[in-house]
């Protein structure tokens, strides 16, 4: 039983990084390329799931370092997110 829930949580932990790095180059790809991806528009979504995934990682021992990588790579969402719409704020502030 405990070698199920050791896999669990790593599975958990595994995929809050993977799907973080998934989540940076795909915004990275929309941002350099042009083109309107559909992360754009699901990005809160993707950050939860990271978000969720990763703080489940962090409730094992072997496993925490994988939700902390997780947790940063959503927070890093988050603030590069939260900067963008912050600059295009300033710079056009009444589209």
């Amino acid at each position: 039983m405990d070698k199920v829930k050791l896999k669990s949580f790593q599975a958990f932990g595994w995929f809050s990084v993977i799907t973080g790095i998934v989540a940076l180059a795909l915004l990275n790809i929309s941002m350099l390329s042009g083109y309107d991806l559909a992360i754009i528009s699901q990005l809160s979504l993707w950050i939860s799931v990271i978000l969720i995934s990763g703080l489940i990682a962090l409730f094992n021992r072997q496993s925490r370092s994988l939700g902390f990588w997780g947790l940063g790579i959503a927070g890093y969402l988050g603030f590069f997110v939260a900067v963008i719409f912050i600059l295009g704020w300033i710079i056009v502030p009444f589209p």
